[in-house]
């Protein structure tokens, strides 16, 4: 998309031109005949469903006239049988002014099964126990309880892989 906004609007489901794209199970699937069927081999598993459908495994959620991705399928933290996408609660937390980027992701908890828990790299030096405060007032403010990171720690740098994300070496 070329608007600026985040997310994507609702009128894009369906075809246009050669590619059509519809959710099932709030997951995005697209179909084009560019796509691949399945790995390379005999015995490799299918992309495509029995429509021709490719679930990309990116989890959205429509809130009003557009589709807001939450976050990938197999990278959702489970705490007590609530489902969390680590990119929605980063993408909270990379709202407030002195934060560079953020890393969501999970521990483990004897009591909830997991644990929410944030790596953040600030932009500069400010005071980290002023910040801490302030990110998890706009946690608290913009997401379920469940949510809210548990623990905040601040680190030098994020680890990012070749193609420039986040390497996420815990999904």
């Amino acid at each position: 998309m070329n608007d600026g906004l985040e997310g994507f609007p609702a009128s894009t489901i369906g075809a246009r031109g050669e590619v059509e794209m519809k959710i099932e199970d709030s997951s995005l699937r697209i179909r084009s005949a560019r796509a691949a069927d399945r790995h390379v081999g005999e015995e490799g598993p299918a992309f495509v469903d029995d429509e021709g459908f490719v679930d990309t495994g990116d989890v959205v959620e429509l809130r009003g006239d557009r589709y807001y991705f939450l976050g990938r399928r197999s990278g959702m933290i489970n705490v007590g049988g609530l489902k969390i996408y680590p990119e929605e609660v980063e993408a909270v937390i990379n709202r407030h002014p002195a934060v560079r980027m953020s890393l969501v992701r999970s521990r483990r908890s004897p009591i909830t099964g997991s644990l929410v828990v944030a790596d953040v790299v600030l932009k500069g030096e400010p005071d980290g126990a002023d910040v801490k405060g302030e990110i998890l007032v706009l946690c608290n403010e913009n997401l379920a309880a469940h949510k809210v990171p548990a623990t905040l720690r601040f680190v030098p740098a994020l680890d990012v892989a070749a193609a420039g994300k986040l390497a996420r070496h815990h999904a």
